[in-house]
């Protein structure tokens, strides 16, 4: 439906859909909404409202964008030690680097793992792909990346697309 019919894009789809679907607020808001007997209208509206903040519906957006910060200012073949100084120049801005270091991780979330295998089979050198390391990257760390490329490149929408399929 929305124009995307390459089996790359779909099979990043069934993936992207199914590793995005475990969300502790998608699944428990309606379920807590629906136990005073609400409406269950309510109670899914509840969960989409709970996804549109900025913890759960724009980490992968903010990742992507972070990332393109990086090759702008680096260029595509980014070495460590500049990637090390751009984490350092987020960081001391007072900024979090987005994707990484989740509060609850100190492994690298097994989510974050599947999408790293289908990165390397389909996209190994892509240079915001490159940029994915750890410490400990979570699920968002590279979601933006391969849906832009793909051809999904309005990031604003990635948090609609969450959405539509119950994240």
């Amino acid at each position: 439906m929305m124009g995307f019919d390459s089996p790359q894009m779909q099979e990043l789809m069934r993936l992207y859909v199914t590793i995005h679907r475990i969300a502790k607020v998608g699944m428990s808001v309606p379920i807590l909404v629906a136990s005073a007997l609400s409406d269950p209208y309510l109670s899914f509206a509840a969960a989409l409202n709970g996804l549109a903040g900025p913890l759960h519906g724009l980490p992968n957006q903010e990742v992507l964008l972070w990332s393109k910060t990086v090759v702008e200012e680096c260029g595509e073949n980014t070495t460590t030690e500049q990637l090390k100084d751009h984490v350092w120049k987020t960081l001391n801005s007072g900024k979090a680097v987005p994707g990484f270091g989740h509060g609850v991780l100190r492994k690298t979330d097994p989510r974050y793992t599947c999408q790293r295998e289908f990165a390397l089979k389909h996209l190994p050198n892509d240079p915001l792909f490159q940029l994915v390391k750890n410490p400990w990257p979570d699920v968002d760390a590279h979601s933006g990346v391969f849906l832009s490329y793909y051809g999904l490149t309005e990031a604003r929408y990635y948090t609609v697309l969450l959405k539509r399929f119950g994240y």
